[in-house]
């Protein structure tokens, strides 16, 4: 009767490696494949994840804050008006003052695109760049109009943080010569 011999083993290979070895890939495996199963069911299922654009909706009707001046506080007035069948928002930041400016609201497939028509004479156009994870959004800028270059001044971000059904703030923040220079932050009331 012949004999059967084992094949010597590779040095750096043990019996328990070989155990291991395939477990490890399967676990490896199986949560890559969750993470695209589940990635796929977000993509598939965006209703999962809030709006942006339908976080702006809510935000119809006016608001007051203050900012701390020179002089004193200055309160401030905030528009927020649908246009358009309900497919954009206006905002209207110190409605029928000299400072006046203006912010349209889009939504673009999952994501929200806003054109900022600021004092500064420029028009920075900003686009979210991530889902609504918590109470905030930021938009940050993607393009604009009425500048030579990034060097000019001009708002670069916006986020909007909202505190409940009464309460949110505006954290806007300017851009000079490249690189940011002030964050201008307001806090407004529902009236």
């Amino acid at each position: 009767m012949a004999r059967e011999q084992s094949l010597p083993q590779p040095e750096n290979q043990t019996a328990p490696t070989k155990c291991v070895r395939p477990h490890v890939l399967l676990l490896v495996l199986g949560c890559s494949l969750w993470g695209f199963w589940s990635g796929q069911a977000l993509a598939e299922h965006p209703s999962q994840l809030p709006m942006p654009f339908e976080l702006v909706k809510k935000l119809v009707g006016t608001w007051q804050g203050s900012k701390q001046v020179l002089d004193g506080q200055e309160t401030i007035t905030v528009e927020y008006a649908l246009t358009s069948r309900g497919t954009a928002v206006i905002e209207r930041m110190f409605p029928g003052t000299p400072k006046e400016m203006v912010s349209i609201y889009t939504q673009d497939g999952h994501e929200m695109v806003m054109t900022h028509y600021c004092a500064l004479g420029n028009q920075p156009r900003m686009k979210t760049s991530s889902p609504v994870t918590g109470n905030s959004i930021t938009i940050s800028y993607i393009d604009g109009t009425g500048m030579h270059s990034l060097q000019d001044k001009h708002m670069h971000e916006l986020t909007l943080t909202f505190i409940d059904d009464r309460h949110i703030n505006h954290e806007w923040t300017v851009f000079e010569h490249g690189r940011e220079q002030v964050t201008h932050t307001f806090a407004f009331t529902r009236q």
